[in-house]
């Protein structure tokens, strides 16, 4: 069966962030390279990126900018082609692999996708998977696997599952990770040839929801041991388990009661929704006969009683690059067409005004935009105002609080957060860091969001710009 093994560093942890590079590399069963395709995306208008994602993708963004040619666009359409491609060559399903990619890099890719007018999903022929998930399975079933990482973390006060520390366990990595997109793809494929060399566990078939074929037992009461690592070292137990038992299903997806948190206090948080080819959830698949456990979960099936996956999501409000999903499959499609035609007019026809919001970033982000427009220019900064002047929303639903982890970063504390990185990196020495540092400064100053609204966000801050 081909895989493809992929990997993409950003501008930001939030999809609302930007691609910045990104590798592809289609193997065989042998995992032997058959095809590839890696790129650098130059980094649109929109996007101040963060000081940590800089520190941790280690990218010079003035570098970056030099040698990246290609705009999003551009990159996703080669991605797509790249794709598309290894689907006919397989002549059937791919398989879809990244490493934390189920709760960062899929998302991002596929939010990319749809704001440049393209399908993400493939015909439902890319099937995904996380090397994350069956890293975390062969930390449950192998001794020897459980015994090097442990080893490799003696030190630390937390078990890291990070594939910097995984891989150097294995003797995989010798230093520390590359973190460009081709070096730590190529890591991950020889990190899934040693899982399937000595545990047994074949990343492109392993289903990490095991609770899938349980499906047939919700609001029967069954209740099941869920295993999970102990991440906290000095607990002294390599893994935790807890009793829990199926709420509701609806196809692919479940919701499950964690009885260990009900019986200490009930209320939401006891609820999990777990989804097929998104979420690990490793569940034994013989139930649990202790009659005070059923007792509990039905006293919890009980108080869930009008609780179902109809009604468990709250509606979202957050900002549309943060729930592309939020976008039907019409509203993609005729939105789409209106990027193909270069005619906003087809979006009259659509009722979603999330695509209309789209639309007019699309034409903020391109590279020919003319600022010494006094339209245009207003029209920019008061994305500049809504998105760096904190207002714009990040988390699905606001509740009780409006904080800084529900709406995006000001450019004031951004701003803080690169001047500090840069004092610490002076402090430390460390010259690499304050260097690239320094060279995110100069990006901030030059960019146009800056040029029209920076004197607003931070005052000063355009000042000698580079």
């Amino acid at each position: 069966m081909y895989a493809v093994f992929y990997d993409l560093e950003t501008t930001s942890k939030n999809t609302i962030g930007q691609i910045v590079n990104y590798s592809f590399i289609l193997v065989d069963d042998e995992y032997k390279v058959v095809d590839e395709l890696s790129g650098l995306v130059k980094i649109s208008r929109l996007q101040l990126p963060d000081a940590g994602a800089i520190l941790a993708n280690r990218t010079d963004v003035l570098k970056h900018q030099s040698l990246a040619s290609d705009n999003e666009p551009t990159a996703m359409r080669k991605i797509e082609e790249f794709l598309s491609a290894c689907i006919q060559r397989a002549r059937g399903a791919v398989a879809f692999i990244g490493y934390n990619s189920s709760r960062f890099d899929l998302g991002y890719l596929r939010t990319s996708f749809i704001r440049n007018g393209r399908n993400p999903y493939f015909g439902g022929k890319l099937t995904t998977r996380d090397l994350l998930h069956a890293v975390q399975k062969a930390y449950l079933s192998s001794e020897k696997f459980r015994s090097l990482v442990r080893e490799q973390c003696a030190s630390e006060k937390r078990l890291s599952l990070s594939l910097q520390t995984v891989t150097r366990a294995l003797g995989l990595l010798e230093g520390t990770q590359a973190h460009e997109s081709r070096e730590d793809v190529l890591l991950t494929i020889r990190l899934a040839e040693w899982l399937q060399r000595e545990c047994g566990i074949n990343v492109r078939e392993y289903e990490a929801y095991e609770g899938f074929k349980l499906h047939s037992t919700a609001r029967s009461g069954t209740v099941y041991w869920v295993s999970e690592p102990e991440y906290d070292l000095s607990e002294g137990r390599p893994v935790r388990t807890y009793p829990a038992c199926l709420l509701d299903v609806s196809g692919k997806m479940a919701l499950w009661i964690n009885l260990e948190k009900f019986a200490e206090k009930a209320g939401p948080h006891c609820i999990m929704w777990r989804q097929l080819m998104k979420h690990p959830f490793f569940v034994s698949e013989q139930s649990v006969a202790a009659p005070e456990l059923q007792k509990l979960a039905r006293s919890a099936l009980a108080y869930f009683a009008k609780v179902s996956l109809k009604n468990y999501f709250e509606k979202s409000t957050c900002d549309i690059e943060q729930d592309i999903y939020r976008l039907d499959f019409d509203a993609q499609d005729l939105y789409a067409k209106a990027i193909e035609s270069g005619s906003r007019e087809i979006l009259a026809e659509c009722a979603n005004p999330d695509a209309k919001v789209l639309w007019v970033r699309r034409q903020l982000a391109h590279s020919e935009l003319d600022l010494n427009d006094p339209k245009t220019a207003s029209t920019l900064r008061q994305y500049a105002l809504h998105r760096y002047g904190g207002k714009l929303q990040l988390a699905k639903n606001l509740r009780e609080s409006e904080d800084y982890e529900n709406h995006h970063p000001t450019l004031s504390s951004m701003w803080g957060d690169l001047v500090r990185a840069k004092e610490g990196a002076v402090a430390l020495g460390n010259a690499e860091d304050r260097g690239l540092m320094e060279a995110l400064e100069r990006f901030y100053k030059a960019s146009d969001i800056v040029r029209v609204a920076g004197d607003e966000l931070v005052p000063g801050i355009g000042r000698s710009a580079a």
